[in-house]
């Protein structure tokens, strides 16, 4: 990442050339002082359309810095901005502050840190600490309390992580398929997981594949490396890359039936076998990195419609077996190739969010982009999330829009109060929208504006 510092204009031009309509990748990046780990994985993408930037970081990474934005910016795995020029800004000054060594006193020694204290100890300690945290039920409540109305499928994902990671010597990944209609929280659930495992004191790290970017033969190569003497030889390779980092990795293949059958054929050899065969300049022109450590996580938006009507006819929640034959028989009726379903160990099916839900996930939604604000939500008036939900009435594409109905319905107002009110606690009410500022006992409250003066 420090390469991109002091990057010419011409080396940013190229780059936001680049990323435009694509997710441009780099491995191997120094990162800022005070990271979990020295170095890891960075990618840009331009929307060509709304031109809005997004520059990623490999979830799981911990940062120690002051920095706030780079901060939010490791605990979300991602920071976008308006355009690629704010991109190039905030690297060039909020980010490279976070490179700069910490001012030491002249007084200060530096020790070893294996003589400071027994490193082997803790790090047992630590794993201890670890494996007793990683229970189903912890993990279903770390799960649940982001991707709402989806319990039955979040018991059955703890369950299944939690055999994977209790197996000292797995002899695959763990391989599990998501079903359901789109907007109710399969993606999120990989990213929530992902992050739950890292918290824990797992050391996950996270990938997702869209697979629609996969309908190509020639896009193996981007997976796992064009071989010696090949166009894009050296250019690296997402999975690969990401799995030789660090073969404990929650990798999300969004979409799957869009893949290209190469696409389905290398990874079915990396279900059963374990390990990945990957294109090496060294004898033999191959290399097999592992990847039995690693958590699978497909998603489909195929029709759900025959697995929710078989689900439907049980009384009550449908045991998991019952669930695993309704699945394996409705996607065989559908044209799902066998092969891909045989490897699955298990699969979650993901039900229509209730009005309920709804409600739910707008008020988390809400919360969220107050915080992109620099604004803590106390609490959310009634009519608010109602005139969201208004909003919302076409639920073709399930709570995907919400958090963009929210910017949009609440983004003036937001910004406003924080213009004056960063990190105070406030109560949002409306319409018309606006921001009630808590204070001290006695001193009586404020109300602010979208265009944050105090009224």
């Amino acid at each position: 990442m420090r390469q991109f510092l002091e990057g010419s204009d011409a080396a940013y031009a190229d780059l936001e050339r680049k990323a435009t309509g694509a997710c441009l990748t780099f491995g191997n990046e120094e990162m800022p002082v005070g990271t979990s780990v020295p170095r890891a994985r960075i990618g840009f993408e331009v929307d060509p359309a709304s031109r809005e930037a997004r520059l990623f970081v490999d979830r799981g990474l911990h940062y120690r810095g002051t920095i706030q934005s780079v901060r939010r910016w490791f605990a979300r795995g991602e920071k976008r901005f308006p355009d690629f020029g704010a991109l190039r800004r905030w690297i060039s000054e909020d980010l490279a502050r976070a490179y700069e060594p910490p001012d030491r006193h002249p007084s200060d020694r530096v020790t070893p840190v294996e003589l400071l204290t027994d490193l082997d100890a803790v790090q047992s300690e630590i794993d201890a600490m670890s494996s007793l945290r990683l229970d189903p039920h912890t993990l279903f409540q770390a799960l649940s309390g982001v991707v709402r109305g989806q319990d039955d499928a979040l018991r059955v994902l703890a369950r299944r992580v939690c055999h994977h990671l209790a197996r000292s010597a797995p002899r695959r990944p763990a391989t599990i398929l998501a079903l359901g209609p789109t907007g109710v929280g399969k993606t999120r659930t990989a990213e929530v997981l992902a992050a739950a495992l890292a918290d824990a004191g797992s050391a996950h790290h996270y990938l997702r594949l869209d697979m629609s970017e996969y309908q190509e033969r020639h896009r193996v190569s981007q997976l796992l490396g064009a071989p010696q003497g090949y166009v894009g030889y050296g250019d690296g390779a997402q999975l690969v890359d990401a799995l030789s980092a660090n073969p404990r990795t929650v990798v999300l293949f969004d979409e799957i039936e869009k893949a290209h059958p190469d696409i389905l054929r290398t990874l079915m050899n990396a279900m059963d076998a374990g390990r990945l065969s990957a294109p090496s300049a060294q004898a033999g022109g191959s290399r097999q990195v592992d990847c039995r450590q690693a958590i699978f996580l497909f998603t489909s938006n195929l029709d759900p419609t025959g697995i929710l009507k078989s689900m439907s006819e049980h009384e009550g929640a449908p045991h998991p077996d019952a669930v695993d034959s309704i699945c394996r028989t409705q996607l065989g009726l559908i044209g799902v190739s066998p092969e891909l379903v045989g490897r699955m160990s298990c699969f979650l099916v993901f039900r229509p969010l209730r009005v309920e839900v709804q409600v739910e996930i707008i008020a988390l939604a809400i919360a969220r982009v107050a915080n992109e604000y620099g604004i803590e939500i106390r609490h959310i008036g009634s009519s608010v999330i109602l005139h969201v939900l208004e909003k919302a009435r076409d639920d073709r594409f399930g709570a995907r829009p919400f958090e963009y109905l929210v910017d949009e319905v609440l983004g003036d107002c937001f910004a406003g109060a924080g213009q004056s009110h960063t990190g105070t606690a406030v109560t949002v009410e409306g319409p018309p929208f606006r921001c009630t500022v808590s204070r001290p006992a006695g001193t009586g409250s404020e109300e602010t504006d979208p265009d944050g003066s105090a009224v």
